[in-house]
């Protein structure tokens, strides 16, 4: 789906365009020193970052005349210093790294030094036991659950050979013994730098949770050595913040509920068809496009001005499809279905049904209203998030698919006997007299209002439309963010949900409508063994939406 086209006005762009080509093209360079005789170094210009080895033939005092002079530094000091400096060292701890003292909690000092930069991490280890004696395995989980995109580590030459034996398996790991560095050492160390991809999705939408998680990683993989991927979840504040900036600076004119960016150019896109192919010109160009033609990826300038232009273009008809579209949710209908089947078999009358029924769909339309609110903006940040969202959907598609099994053994069942007194889904009466009683013992009133409610409130939180993320990002944003237009983001954020439910409210009404037709029960009882296919039919095409979603 396309967003909605809109214009911002000319002031807006031309100070974002200055802010994002005011920021200079980056490269990121660390200085090594150590073993000086005098106090004196002075890292070229450009240099990131400066990284102090230590082993230095003068006083405390001249030691902190040279850190004065540097603006970022961090220290890697050897076994002696700790020993020779220790109040020097413990009054800058903040800046120390001994890696010795991993997972230590009684360490005065850091254990590593993490430096981030336009997307990059990069990690500094400093070692300075002949004998390194640390839970390595816990280290290196933590590696690769940071996943760095390059690894400096320093050691001497009793260590040397268990550190690269430990870690030599990272990625662009460099190893620096500092007992053959020599006097007066100075190094001019480049990292690795990749181009950076920046893939913008929705973790709520299962489309963009296929294109990121199957459809896209082909494309990326030939060139993992020279890009780098970082998706971002514009549910998140801070990310489509910098989704706004990026479309603007790219004057991004048909908006997708995916977006991926670089410093050449955008894909914007939803065709698992197509998506690859727009991808493949976009790394050859990234990749081939001289360094003074790359567009600088802009990391500041003024995002809310632009959202709020943006939602001053929305219309509430936009809003009605947007609505419409997304509420043809299989779960929520899966839920339903269940649920009513579940109280006309238990024999429960017209109106506790509806009740039912009525209370679901307002759980529904609630639980979204405080997700268009940031109510668990939090929640969707984490991991656990998708791993509920898959349990739900591969529950939920597990039993649609017995159901569908049952309904056709009943179906057999019928043509081969020609009577369905024994059938329930293909349950044996004397079980369906068992469950009956212990549900009808169980479930109380009160109990299906709460298994209504709870069911709108998890099958809403784990999914939600992909039609509704161009547009339900901006009006979120507007609802938290800006003040003066509020109370219209709210109302649009009510409009929206009262058009979502509509798809799940018809099949609820079909369903509660068509149990009490006479016409209808009567076609049922005529055509059993029709009624029973089509009921599996239903089942398993419910069941198959929801394994796809259980899977992306």
């Amino acid at each position: 789906m396309h967003r909605y086209r809109f214009w911002v006005t000319a002031v807006t762009t031309a100070v974002f365009a200055v802010l994002a080509f005011s920021i200079p093209l980056w490269s990121l360079e660390v200085y090594l020193y150590g073993s000086l005789s005098t106090p004196e170094v002075k890292p070229p210009e450009g240099v990131s970052y400066t990284v102090d080895l230590g082993d230095h033939a003068f006083s405390a005092a001249d030691w902190e005349t040279l850190l004065r002079r540097q603006e970022k530094v961090v220290l890697f000091p050897s076994l002696k210093d700790l020993e020779t400096y220790r109040a020097f060292l413990s009054d800058r701890k903040e800046q120390v790294i001994v890696s010795d003292f991993y997972k230590d909690e009684k360490s005065p000092y850091k254990t590593f030094f993490t430096l981030n930069e336009n997307y990059h991490t990069f990690i500094f280890l400093n070692f300075v036991t002949d004998e390194v004696s640390i839970p390595w395995e816990a280290l290196q989980e933590d590696l690769r659950n940071q996943n760095p995109d390059a690894l400096l580590v320093v050691g001497n030459s009793k260590n040397m050979a268990t550190l690269q034996e430990k870690l030599s398996s990272f990625s662009a790991t460099q190893f620096i013994n500092r007992d053959t560095v020599g006097e007066s050492f100075t190094r001019f160390l480049p990292l690795p730098e990749k181009e950076v991809f920046l893939f913008f999705y929705s973790s709520r939408c299962p489309v963009c949770r296929k294109l990121k998680n199957e459809v896209t990683p082909p494309a990326f993989a030939p060139y993992r050595d020279r890009i780098k991927v970082v998706y971002l979840d514009y549910t998140i504040t801070a990310n489509y913040e910098e989704l706004i900036r990026l479309e603007e600076f790219w004057k991004v004119e048909e908006k997708s509920s995916v977006e991926i960016f670089s410093a050449a150019g955008y894909v914007a896109s939803e065709d698992e068809a197509s998506i690859n192919k727009e991808l493949e010109a976009l790394i050859q160009k990234t990749l081939t496009l001289e360094e003074g033609k790359k567009k600088v990826i802009p990391t500041e300038g003024e995002a809310k001005g632009l959202i709020t232009s943006r939602f001053q273009g929305f219309t509430p008809w936009v809003l009605v499809g947007a609505g419409l579209l997304d509420g043809l949710n299989p779960c929520a209908f899966a839920t339903i279905i269940f649920m009513v089947n579940l109280l006309l078999v238990l024999g429960q009358n017209r109106r506790r049904i509806f009740q039912v029924g009525a209370t679901y769909a307002s759980a529904v339309f609630v639980t979204y209203l405080l997700l268009g609110v940031g109510i668990f903006e939090v929640w969707r940040s984490l991991s656990v998030y998708q791993m509920i969202s898959r349990i739900v959907y591969g529950v939920m598609a597990g039993v649609l698919m017995v159901l569908a099994v049952l309904s056709l053994k009943d179906a057999f069942q019928y043509r081969k006997e020609g009577k369905d007194t024994e059938m329930t889904l293909g349950l044996p009466k004397g079980w369906r007299v068992k469950i009956n009683q212990y549900l009808k013992e169980s479930f109380t009133n009160r109990s299906f209002f709460l298994a209504a409610i709870l069911s709108g409130f998890v099958i809403s939180i784990v999914e939600a439309g992909c039609t509704g993320q161009v547009y339900l990002p901006t009006i979120m944003y507007i609802a938290r963010e800006v003040q003066q237009y509020r109370l219209r983001a709210l109302g649009y954020l009510l409009f929206y949900n009262a058009f979502f439910i509509v798809p799940l409210l018809l099949v609820f009404l079909g369903i509660f409508f068509g149990s009490q037709s006479r016409a209808l029960v009567n076609f049922g009882r005529k055509n059993v063994f029709v009624s029973k296919i089509a009921l599996a039919g239903l089942f398993v095409i419910l069941g198959v939406l929801l394994l796809e979603g259980a899977l992306t």
